[in-house]
């Protein structure tokens, strides 16, 4: 080879080498560029849950993983934040222990290598066969805040000079979770504070000594916290409880192990207690808290129990405008001695404990408003109305003979059904009339008591006069406290649920359901849906139609909540549940049934439920107007629905007008 020849090879060479650390650098620019926009948009992000799903995201893209998970807490009692490449399901939710990684401290903070050279590798994580994996210990300062877990698939390991850029991002990492978490912590109290001032705010619009106590007794449960608290009150010379937070009424906190009490005094003088279980310990900010909050309920309480007194004096109900229980008594009292005929009707709002517990007693007061509203709107100029109890109401009609009454009663109860609110609200009634059914006020009310609890056992929102009841019915409990897992979950569907329970009662006596058949009817309509508590959210309010596989999913809701109200007892609301989606061709879900095989009540939870949900707002829809949703059940009459049920709804709304047969 000539030396020209030779000189050029040299030169090709030289050109090769500079060509190939040109590459190179421009390549280590642009991966330490990318690292340095990561640790930029970790630094930038103050959310705690923003970082840590950021960070997962990040990190496994610029370090070419496959899994990356992010898990706070000792190695003995990790939880996973965040992860990317894993399903969520896949992924403990408990905190799980991780051996092994004795040797990743804050000296050789990252651990690398092949699999079967690190042992520390989830057991939960095996199924997505890493090849390699890198660990890197989260470190602010010296103290450690978890751990953040890559994993390769492929053969190509986790280099040296990766291992130095995963301890310097990491602890990027760290430091933006340790300022998030500063930002939740922060977030927290204010919001604590918060609602501590709507607390405030509270106590000095409200006047009634129960709701000021139940806000007491509920706030100190969740704000302090203490596990139970119980507000009592001084009432002719004794305290007496007023509300509870955490305990049942068999509960005397008084004399229980475990409580403490603190007086409640204002310019020394004592107006009740709180007594509280689980008092936080003294010096403790928890107890400055507690302190602080029952100073104002002090304040609170005191000025209830002086506007209770004026109240007395006026013998007026404050909150609905109503005569109340002292003069209802008296007005009760003078019509017997009279010895004119008269009747009374007792009136008692539907489920309202119900709406107490789900939608708070701001919604409760509401419902006793609307209530005394539609009843005050129905009497006549001599006829007066009462609020005796919680929510009891009583109506007296002087020269009026209980016939007569019965029809003032249903005039009552439909104004009530009427009431435009978010929440079905529906009252059962009683009638009693002087002289038939008592010539005291003790046997008049008693009557009238036995009529309206005929009413509510005979699925509620209806009339029965003293006498009529007969033979008493067997009680179907009604699940109040299981309809708090569905307004967890979803609060439109307790109003789709209730809805569907009055109108299932409605279409059951249209079509001749006997009385002791409708308690068990209307517990099943109210909680025909319970079994979505175990369908994913991201199925149940799907906009679009469901693949096969999510409609299984959604076909097993009758059956969750059929076994659900099984195990309580309720075995005839739980075989009406079961049916529900059954349809009388043969073609419904979960076991096919067919016409008659299928029980009448679910037969009218089915229409019922079709027809409220067709007419309901949902996240994913708007409402159908009424007369294009009874048109949708006429298209599917003797198919899918009971065309005897269908034609019963539709004279319900729209007496005299049904169409033909489909």
């Amino acid at each position: 080879m000539s030396s020209y020849e030779q000189l050029q090879n040299e030169n090709a060479q030289l050109l090769e080498r500079l060509e190939s650390a040109e590459r190179y650098t421009a390549q280590t620019l642009a991966r330490a560029t990318r690292l340095s926009q990561v640790i930029s948009v970790l630094g930038h992000d103050i959310d705690f849950d923003t970082v840590v799903e950021r960070a997962a995201i990040e990190v496994a893209e610029l370090f070419s993983a496959d899994v990356a998970v992010l898990a706070l807490g000792p190695d003995a009692a990790l939880k996973v934040e965040a992860q990317w490449g894993v399903r969520r399901s896949d992924v403990p939710e408990e905190r799980f222990a991780i051996t092994g990684l004795e040797g990743l401290t804050a000296l050789t903070p990252v651990h690398a290598g092949p699999v079967d050279e690190v042992p520390a590798v989830p057991q939960w994580l095996e199924r997505y066969r890493p090849l390699h994996v890198a660990w890197v210990r989260l470190l602010v300062g010296d103290e450690p805040l978890g751990l953040f877990l890559l994993a390769r698939r492929a053969p190509e390991p986790f280099e040296r000079t990766e291992e130095k850029e995963l301890q310097a991002i990491a602890y990027r990492i760290a430091l933006a979770m340790e300022n998030g978490l500063l930002h939740r912590r922060m977030s927290e109290q204010l919001v604590r504070l918060s609602r501590i001032q709507e607390f405030t705010t509270q106590l000095a619009g409200t006047l009634e000594l129960e709701s000021v106590a139940q806000r007491v007794s509920d706030t100190l449960v969740s704000e302090v916290p203490v596990t139970a608290s119980v507000v009592l009150a001084h009432r002719e010379g004794e305290l007496v409880p007023i509300a509870r937070c955490g305990c049942g009424p068999d509960v005397d906190p008084l004399t229980a192990a475990g409580w403490a009490t603190f007086f409640l005094e204002t310019t020394g003088e004592p107006v009740g207690c709180v007594a509280v279980a689980g008092a936080p310990g003294a010096g403790t900010d928890a107890r400055e808290l507690l302190l602080h909050l029952l100073g104002l309920a002090a304040m609170a309480v005191d000025k209830a129990l002086l506007y209770e007194r004026s109240r007395e004096q006026a013998r007026q109900d404050s909150l609905t405008g109503l005569l109340g229980h002292r003069v209802f008594h008296e007005v009760l009292a003078e019509r017997t001695n009279q010895g004119d005929p008269f009747s009374v009707v007792l009136v008692d709002i539907d489920d309202f404990k119900q709406v107490n517990d789900l939608y708070g007693h701001q919604t409760g007061d509401d419902a006793l408003r609307f209530v005394a509203d539609a009843l005050r709107r129905c009497v006549r100029g001599p006829d007066s109305v009462f609020r005796v109890g919680g929510e009891e109401f009583c109506v007296v009609l002087p020269g009026v003979e209980h016939a007569e009454a019965v029809a003032v009663a249903e005039r009552l109860r439909r104004s009530v059904t009427a009431i435009d609110s978010p929440l079905p609200v529906t009252v059962s009634l009683g009638v009693a009339g002087y002289p038939a059914h008592g010539l005291t006020r003790d046997e008049l009310l008693a009557q009238a008591d036995a009529g309206l609890y005929a009413s509510k056992r005979a699925g509620k929102n209806r009339t029965t006069v003293a006498g009529e009841h007969g033979a008493p019915i067997a009680e179907t409990v009604d699940r109040h406290a299981d309809l708090a897992l569905l307004h967890d979950r979803d609060p439109d569907t307790v109003v789709h649920s209730m809805q569907v329970a009055t109108i299932a009662v409605d279409l059951a006596r249209a079509l001749g359901v006997e009385d002791h058949r409708l308690a068990a009817l209307r517990t099943a309509a109210k909680l025909h849906d319970l079994g979505k508590i175990g369908v994913p959210d991201a199925i149940l309010n799907k906009p679009g139609r469901l693949d096969a596989d999510e409609f299984r999913i959604i076909q097993t809701h009758p059956v969750v909540g059929s076994e659900l109200l099984r195990a309580w007892g309720l075995e005839e609301p739980a075989r009406f549940v079961l049916q529900h989606h059954e349809r009388v061709d043969g073609s419904g879900y979960p076991h096919g049934l067919r016409g008659e095989a299928i029980a009448l009540e679910a037969r009218i939870i089915h229409v019922a439920d079709a027809f409220v949900a067709m007419t309901l707002d949902r996240p994913y829809r708007l409402a159908m107007a009424r007369e294009a949703a009874l048109a949708e059940l006429v298209r599917h009459r003797g198919t899918q629905f009971d065309a005897s049920v269908v034609d019963a709804l539709l004279a319900l709304e729209r007496p005299g007008a049904l169409p033909a047969a489909a």
